[in-house]
């Protein structure tokens, strides 16, 4: 058998366990824990990569600048669902396949969605600074959920985890997604709706699409605007679906009742980001929405699997620039 290198940018060790350590020495494959943080600096990706044959990857910036020293490398195993710092392109034309985690960690973002929710209704991170500071032992009156309406932009693997928790708190559910059949939105028990419908008509909106060059900026001015007067907008997707200074002219005029954002613009947050984040109406995160220990095995799992597969001669689930296959011998 070949011998291979692979190396891990993320932890993959979860309580003294590692299913994904396992599947990939039983395979005969060596693995390589450098970093346990997610993403390094550009220069310290480019000089890591040199002589290893794949790797399971975190944050860090995938281009041309930082992978022209990886000459093996075979495949990038994204360690979660966005695939927004990885040039696809080059890798393409590279023979590089790129492979995902959809769904591993679906129930862990959805939770954090109501998480974020639930804090912004019901004033949460207000209640707890006025405990904690002795101060008014009060909060705004906020509202039972079964009492909304909760629009979703998009609605793959975590949109639909979404959807099955607003229906447990009998939330009416509105969707938009030009990319899903209204029978399958139907059937999750949605409505679909067109985005002028959603934006009117929904309390709360949830943003559960990737960010492409089509997407980005997304929530602008007008989508803003079009929103209903006192709603909520929930961002656990990516930081640059929102135009911020848009965001912040909306909460500067009372148009917005808030918003909960797992991610901003700019990570961690500075300038534009960070005034957005110290607002009272938003409620912040440090893009922990997979940072839950079951979650965590999965992408783990998922991206060790891809990885094995393709350094067997196999096509990996979940490839993302899926043109690269033309050009590589591999099962199906």
């Amino acid at each position: 058998m070949a011998q291979f290198r692979i190396l891990s940018s993320v932890e993959i060790e979860f309580q003294g366990q590692s299913q994904a350590r396992e599947i990939i020495e039983r395979a005969g494959f060596a693995i390589e824990v450098r970093h346990p943080q997610p993403g390094w600096p550009d220069g310290e990706t480019r000089a890591k990569l040199a002589g290893f044959d794949a790797l399971l990857a975190g944050g860090e910036n995938l281009n041309a600048a930082t992978m022209d020293q990886a000459a093996q490398l075979k495949i990038i195993a994204r360690n979660g669902v966005g695939f927004d710092k990885v040039d696809l392109n080059y890798c393409t034309q590279r023979g590089i396949v790129v492979t995902n985690t959809p769904g591993a960690m679906a129930d862990a973002v959805a939770d954090l969605t109501f998480a974020l929710l639930l804090g912004l209704v019901r004033s949460l991170g207000l209640g707890d600074r006025r405990v904690k500071a002795a101060d008014t032992y009060d909060v705004p009156v906020g509202e039972d959920l079964c009492a909304m309406t909760l629009g979703l932009v998009g609605c793959g693997r975590i949109g639909a985890e979404v959807v099955r928790r607003a229906r447990g708190f009998k939330m009416r559910v509105l969707v938009h997604d030009p990319y899903i059949d209204d029978a399958q939105i139907r059937a999750l028990g949605a409505e679909p709706a067109d985005r002028a419908t959603l934006l009117s008509q929904a309390d709360a909106i949830t943003l559960h699409l990737p960010l492409t060059e089509e997407n980005h900026h997304l929530v602008n001015a007008e989508f803003l605007s079009l929103m209903k007067e006192g709603a909520y907008l929930i961002n656990t997707a990516r930081g640059g679906l929102v135009d911020e200074a848009a965001l912040i002219a909306a909460l500067d005029s009372g148009h917005l009742g808030g918003a909960g954002l797992d991610c901003q613009a700019t990570e961690p947050p500075k300038g534009q980001s960070l005034k957005l984040v110290r607002r009272d109406e938003v409620l912040a995160l440090p893009h922990t929405g997979s940072k839950t220990l079951t979650a965590r095995k999965r992408m783990a799992l998922v991206a060790a699997q891809s990885i094995v597969a393709l350094l067997q001669g196999r096509v990996p689930d979940h490839v993302v620039n899926k043109e690269v296959l033309e050009r590589l011998d591999l099962a199906r």
